[in-house]
């Protein structure tokens, strides 16, 4: 290299040099090799401010405004809300389940919370706010043994009542109907939520003049089922006065009423505490349901019959046959022939009260009946019997007169003592002369059984 160009090649280094440094250090300006992180400082993070990256301005294009996403107008799911109670249908699997919900509810006088399990329209607005003091009254509660119990079952649905007793012991019990239904989904519904007869209605408890008797709700609107269960407990109770209420004088007659309670009472039985009803027919204007009863020793039935008068439910049928076969296999072939009611063959029917052979006594079956005539005669002193005694063939004809006369006269004097005005009751004496079975059978020979039939004296009510 001669002394010209090598001049020249350090010339061209020194102003590159000389370039550069003048780059380096000019105010304002820096550069850095593309894509390296700066390296943030302490006043970067107390500032918060992320790393960034720099790129050489050269070679990044301008860069595009990026558009802004739009709002999302999406509603926006506000705080959790408990979900409102529902009704009884699509919730229950079972009428157990069901009433075993309803009485917790109870059990906590949640009055709003039972009337939101049943759902709307299951409780009648007349009924409701007695519903409610029932469900948040103080003095009562659920049977802790028997809270609750099915009442009778039918075609349509179920009935359940709910067993209300007294907190301290003492006091009247209670019951509240729940009738039930299957869902189209098989599951339980709650159709209608009511009150017995006995808390739906006063009537009959208030004497006339008592202004409770004019604010007392009409049993008008009581359904059949309803009628029945009331009448069925009258008669166990021996509540002469509700259950002819209850019943079509018309078709039922007073001393039909009478002699099933007698019956009832003879046989010691009660109505059974799981289903009591069972409803063979229901239709719009007839009803029939059977009364099942039970003893210590046995169980029976009694059919009452239903139909619709001046648009109340009534009673206008009895039919206690099997309670009668009951009672007569319990008696076993006794001397005392038993059967509380025959047909009168002036009309009518006619209690019947039997007697041993040869006795104007009254058995202890006799004091109890008599009983119940008693009662239903001091109810008004206006009621008057008629009592016409009977002897078997055995005997003169007045010797069974004055046997029947004395039979009469007993019956007579039992129903003084128990309260009954003398002139209550009437008495006739016929001897033998109207038997009901023959004496005698037709080869002449002694009828034990005829003449245990025979050996009686009728009770005609004529109320």
């Amino acid at each position: 290299m001669n002394k010209k160009t090598a001049l020249t090649f350090f010339g061209i280094i020194t102003a590159g040099l000389g370039i550069s440094y003048y780059l380096l250090k000019e105010p304002g300006k820096e550069t850095q090799v593309a894509d390296i992180p700066v390296k943030p400082t302490m006043a970067d993070a107390v500032k918060e401010t992320p790393p960034t990256t720099v790129k050489e301005t050269a070679s990044v294009p301008p860069t595009a405004p990026v558009k802004a996403p739009a709002p999302d107008t999406t509603p926006k799911p506000g705080p959790t809300e408990p979900a409102p109670a529902k009704s009884v249908g699509g919730e229950f699997k079972s009428p157990e389940a069901a009433m075993s919900a309803l009485g917790e509810k109870i059990g906590k006088k949640d009055f709003a919370g039972f009337a939101a399990l049943v759902g709307p329209g299951a409780i009648s607005e007349p009924a409701r706010a007695e519903i409610k003091t029932l469900i948040e009254s103080p003095d009562l509660k659920l049977d802790p043994v028997k809270p609750h119990v099915e009442i009778s079952k039918s075609a349509e649905g179920l009935r359940w009542a709910f067993n209300f007793v007294p907190v301290t012991g003492t006091g009247a019990s209670s019951q509240l109907y729940a009738d039930l239904k299957e869902a189209p989904d098989k599951e339980i519904d709650i159709a209608k939520v009511s009150l017995p007869l006995s808390l739906s209605t006063t009537r009959g408890a208030a004497p006339a003049g008592d202004p409770r008797a004019a604010t007392a709700p009409s049993a008008e609107a009581a359904d059949a089922l309803t009628v029945a269960h009331a009448f069925s407990k009258a008669v166990i109770r021996r509540d002469f006065r509700t259950a002819r209420e209850l019943a079509d004088p018309s078709t039922v007659t007073d001393e039909r009423v009478a002699a099933l309670m007698i019956a009832v009472e003879e046989g010691k039985f009660a109505l059974k505490q799981d289903r009591p009803l069972v409803v063979t027919l229901a239709r719009e204007d007839i009803t029939w349901v059977l009364a099942r009863v039970e003893s210590e020793s046995t169980s029976s039935e009694f059919a009452v019959e239903l139909g619709q008068i001046d648009s109340a439910w009534k009673v206008n049928g009895l039919t206690f046959s099997k309670v009668l076969s009951a009672l007569s296999e319990a008696a076993g072939a006794g001397d005392v022939s038993y059967s509380p009611i025959v047909e009168d063959p002036e009309g009518g029917d006619s209690l019947v009260l039997y007697f041993e052979f040869d006795d104007s006594g009254l058995t202890a079956r006799t004091e109890r009946q008599l009983a119940i005539v008693a009662e239903i005669l001091n109810q008004s002193a206006e009621r008057v019997i008629r009592i016409n005694g009977h002897a078997d063939a055995l005997g003169s004809d007045n010797y069974n007169v004055g046997l029947s006369d004395r039979r009469a006269e007993s019956i007579r004097q039992t129903l003084i003592g128990r309260g009954v005005k003398p002139g209550q009751v009437v008495t006739e004496a016929f001897g033998a002369a109207k038997p009901r079975k023959p004496n005698f059978l037709p080869d002449g020979s002694d009828n034990p059984s005829g003449r245990s039939a025979n050996r009686r004296a009728e009770v005609l009510l004529d109320f």
